[in-house]
């Protein structure tokens, strides 16, 4: 099978935003500049980051790390290794990540929640391919390809200089997307039956998956807030459920009624359930336009509260009109970020 067939049979898709993405895959893997790899949680990034080392024709192999999984005290030390006694603990000297990588690619997935303190040395290491273990002097030279991947915008993390603009530019030679799986419906069925053999052929199930009725119906409909991650947890727990049956809708409810109790259904941003809470719970104030007739009418109303309410709304409504970009919503209110983000505590949002 060549890497063509091989790539298409991982990155799974005939929508116009997958045959995209696999053309830029296919476009950089051989050429050794940084990519960073943006998309939401559970959406694959990891997947296209497998695909672009297995094509770059490295001889290495393609060394992961997580940099929100890891603790911030630690994460130095699994990056760069440390050296015997360099703190409590290290009873060895122990590799890192960065000369696990030599000769093969090195993929820092959820970049964009790396402490500030340790980017300045992740650039420095960048820069010159040369770093020192924790706890010693010396340099150790090494040679990889770097992928970076992130759910986050970046670029709005740097300007609220919660990341480098260094780092970031270093980074983000060339930006490849991966789209919700919400954004590609016509992709879904393909990524089922997808999944359901790889599933089947990892011995993670060795029971039969056919569908029946509208159960594919409803899993297309289904707005996948978890992505091809959440749709590869419902396939699982589908095929056990079913016990070699064939799976009708009733039984794809269920899963999916599981999923909404567990609070992984898409309930939408903070500011659009804020907005769903003042709809239910209005008050006769919330349609007062004139209020002086509503005051010459013998209303009564508790003023602190009732402006936390008005301005409650006005900036949730900003919010979801900004797509939760909280720098634009700012520019909305003519409030500056921080000033938002205050608001934004202060309201409970």
């Amino acid at each position: 099978m060549s890497f063509v067939d091989n790539l298409s049979r991982n990155i799974v898709g005939s929508s116009d935003a997958m045959m995209a993405l696999r053309k830029s895959v296919i476009d950089v893997a051989e050429h050794n500049i940084p990519v960073l790899i943006l998309g939401p949680s559970g959406s694959g990034k990891e997947v296209v980051a497998q695909s672009l080392a297995d094509l770059s024709g490295r001889s290495g192999k393609l060394i992961s790390v997580n940099c929100a999984s890891i603790p911030k005290s630690l994460l130095e030390a699994e990056l760069f290794g440390y050296e015997k006694g360099a703190f409590t603990g290290a009873i060895k000297t122990h590799k890192g990540k960065f000369e696990q990588a030599h000769n093969g690619t090195l993929f820092l997935d959820e970049i964009g929640d790396m402490p500030l303190d340790l980017q300045s040395k992740l650039l420095r290491a960048l820069e010159t391919k040369c770093f020192s273990p924790v706890g010693s002097s010396r340099e150790i030279e090494v040679d990889f390809r770097l992928i970076c991947a992130t759910h986050k915008n970046l670029y709005k993390q740097v300007v609220l200089k919660n990341f480098r603009s260094d780092l970031f530019f270093r980074i983000s030679a060339f930006p490849i997307r991966v789209p919700a799986l919400k954004d590609r419906p016509g992709d879904i069925e393909n990524l089922v039956y997808h999944l359901a053999q790889q599933l089947t052929l990892s011995g993670q199930s060795n029971m039969k998956f056919e569908l029946e009725g509208d159960a594919l119906w409803l899993l297309k409909t289904f707005s996948w807030p978890g992505n091809v991650r959440q749709l590869r947890n419902v396939i699982e727990c589908l095929i056990i459920r079913s016990g070699g049956q064939a799976i009708n809708a009733i039984q794809v409810q269920q899963v999916l009624r599981e999923q909404n109790e567990q609070g992984l259904n898409d309930q939408g941003s903070p500011a659009q359930q804020a907005l769903k809470a003042e709809e239910s719970n209005r008050s006769p104030l919330d349609s007062v336009t004139d209020y002086r007739s509503f005051f010459v009418s013998n209303g009564k109303l508790m003023i602190a509260e009732h402006l936390k309410t008005v301005e409650r709304k006005v900036v949730a409504a900003a919010l979801v009109a900004a797509e939760n970009d909280v720098e634009l919503a700012a520019k909305m209110l003519h409030l500056s970020v921080s000033e938002l983000f205050d608001k934004k505590q202060t309201l409970g949002l």
